[in-house]
C-alpha cells in the first residue's frame, strides 16, 4: 500500500479520528468514575459523621464520645477511618486512636448545619479524604458550645478503585479500538469496491471484451462513469478513423506502386533494364513499409498484455511445424525444448507473429540448426532461439532490429522483420536481445510476462 493510496489515507483518518476519540472517552470515563467513587466515599463519611455527632459529649472539659463507635477500625492505630473534635475556643481536641498522634489539619468549617469536605494527611503520611462540620451543642448549665467534628478516611482504597478502573479501561478501550479499526476497514473496502469494479470494467474494455462501462454503480460515482464512458467513445472513434485513413492511405500507395511496376516493367521491354530494377527495388521496399505499418495498427491498442494467457509450448510446436515445411527449414535440424509448458500474457496472434519473425529469421540464416529453448524464471518467460549461421560483429548486433536496417544488402528483404518483432515485444511488456550463439551464429533472448 502506498503513500498514494486513498485506501491508506482513509485508514489513517480514521485511526487518527478513533485514537483522538478513545483518549477523549477515556478520560472522560476515568473523570466520571473518579468522581462516582469520591461522592460514595462522602456519602459514607457523612453518615459516619452524623453518627460521631450522635455520640458527641460537649459537656466533658475536653470533648469526647460517650462510647465508642462500632466500627472497629478506629480504635486501630492507622485504621483507615478517624473521627476527630476540636474546641476552637480552647484549642482542645480528641481524636480517634487510628489518628494516633496526628492531628488532622484545622480548616474553617461553616455554620448552620452544612459540612465541609478537604483533603488532608493521615497518620502515616497517606492522603485522607476528611468531611466535617461545626456545630453547637446544648448544655444543661451553661451556653452552648461550639465544636468542630471531623471524620476522615483513607484514600488508598479509591485510589487503588481508579487505578484497577483506568487499566481495565486501557484494555477495553484498546479493544474497542480493534474493533473499530477492523469495522472501519470493512467500511472503506465497502464505499472503494465500486472503484475496483470500474477497474475490471476499463480492464475488459482494455482487452476487447466490452466497449464501455456499464451496470449499476453508486450516484457518486456516475459523472466519473459518464466521463470515462465519453472518452472511450471519443477514443474508439479516433482509432477507428485513423486505421480507415491507413488503410486508404495503403490502398493508394498500394494502387500508385502496381502502377509503378507496370511503368517498370515497361521499361524493361523497352530495353532499360537498369531503371526498370530501380524502380522495382524501390516499389518493393515501399510496399514492405505499408505492409509493415498495416500490420503494426492491427496489433490491439494496449501497453501490456495483461488478462492474455497464451501456452507458449503449443505456439512454438505450431510455428516450428510451419518454418520445417518451408524449403530453407527442411535443410534443417531443429531442436525445441520448452520445460513446463508455460503461459504467457500475450495474445495468441501476437505470439504467432513473433514466432514466425524471428524463426523465419533463424532458418533463414543458419547452416545446420536451430534451437529453441523456453522455461519460466520468477514472473518471466524466457525464450532463446539460436542458430549456427555465420553470426554477427558487435557493430552488426548493436544495429540489428533497428527499423528497416538490413545487415546483408545482396539478399532480399526490407529488414522490418525484426524490427516488428521487437516492437510485438515492447507492445506486450516483453524484452528482446540479440547476441552471438555457443554455434557461432545469432542468439536471441526473449523475455515475456508469465501469466498465472
Amino acid at each position: 500500500m502506498n503513500v498514494g493510496s486513498l485506501r491508506l489515507r482513509l485508514l489513517l483518518l480514521a485511526a487518527a479520528s478513533l485514537i483522538v476519540v478513545l483518549i477523549v472517552a477515556g478520560f472522560a470515563f476515568a473523570s466520571t468514575f473518579a468522581g462516582h467513587t469520591q461522592r460514595v466515599l462522602e456519602a459514607r463519611l457523612l453518615a459516619e459523621l452524623n453518627r460521631v455527632v450522635a455520640l458527641v459529649d460537649a459537656a466533658a472539659d475536653q470533648p469526647g464520645l460517650r462510647r465508642p463507635m462500632p466500627d472497629a477500625r478506629y480504635e486501630t492505630p492507622a485504621g483507615g477511618i478517624y473521627w476527630q473534635i476540636r474546641d476552637p475556643a480552647t484549642g482542645v481536641t480528641s481524636r480517634s486512636r487510628s489518628l494516633w498522634d496526628v492531628v488532622l489539619a484545622p480548616t474553617p468549617l461553616p455554620t448552620g448545619g452544612d459540612t465541609a469536605t478537604v483533603s488532608s494527611t493521615g497518620p502515616d503520611g497517606q492522603r485522607v479524604l476528611v468531611v466535617g462540620q461545626s456545630l453547637a451543642f446544648e448544655r444543661q448549665s451553661t451556653t452552648d458550645r461550639q465544636l468542630e467534628v471531623m471524620v476522615a478516611e483513607d484514600l488508598a482504597d479509591v485510589d487503588a478503585a481508579n487505578a484497577a478502573f483506568q487499566s481495565d479501561l486501557v484494555r477495553s478501550l484498546a479493544i474497542l479500538a480493534l474493533i473499530l479499526m477492523a469495522t472501519s476497514w470493512a467500511t472503506i473496502e465497502l464505499g472503494l469496491a465500486p472503484l475496483a469494479r470500474i477497474k475490471q470494467g476499463i480492464a475488459r474494455v482494455r482487452f476487447g471484451g466490452a466497449k464501455s462501462l456499464s451496470g449499476a454503480y453508486p450516484s457518486e460515482v456516475m459523472p466519473l462513469i459518464n466521463e470515462v464512458n465519453e472518452l472511450l467513445e471519443t477514443q474508439e472513434r479516433s482509432i477507428e478513423f485513423s486505421r480507415e485513413r491507413a488503410a486508404d492511405l495503403a490502398h493508394g500507395l498500394k494502387t500508385s506502386l502496381t502502377l509503378l511496376n507496370g511503368e517498370a516493367f515497361e521499361l524493361e521491354r523497352a530495353g532499360n533494364t537498369a531503371s526498370a530494377r530501380r524502380i522495382e527495388q524501390l516499389t518493393g521496399s515501399m510496399t514492405a513499409t505499408v505492409d509493415h505499418q498495416l500490420r503494426l495498427s492491427r496489433l490491439r491498442h494496449r501497453v501490456r498484455g495483461d488478462g492474455q494467457s497464451t501456452p507458449l509450448a503449443e505456439a512454438v510446436r505450431k510455428v516450428v511445424a510451419a518454418v520445417k515445411a518451408t524449403p530453407a527449414g527442411r535443410q534443417l535440424e531443429w531442436e525445441a525444448l520448452v520445460e513446463d509448458d508455460p503461459k504467457v500474457a500475450v495474445d495468441a496472434m501476437d505470439l504467432s507473429e513473433l514466432l514466425g519473425i524471428v524463426l523465419e529469421n533463424a532458418a533463414e540464416w543458419a547452416r545446420s540448426k536451430v534451437a529453441v529453448d523456453a522455461r519460466l524464471e520468477g514472473e518471466r518467460v524466457r525464450l532463446l532461439i539460436m542458430d549456427d549461421g555465420p553470426g554477427l560483429d558487435d557493430a552488426a548486433l548493436a544495429t540489428i532490429g533497428e527499423r528497416g536496417k538490413r545487415l546483408d544488402e545482396q539478399r532480399p528483404g526490407t529488414g522490418l522483420g525484426l524490427a516488428i518483432a521487437r516492437e510485438i515485444v515492447s507492445l506486450n511488456g516483453g524484452t528482446i536481445a540479440f547476441s552471438r550463439a555457443g554455434a557461432g551464429g545469432l542468439a536471441v533472448a526473449i523475455e515475456l510476462p508469465f501469466a498465472r
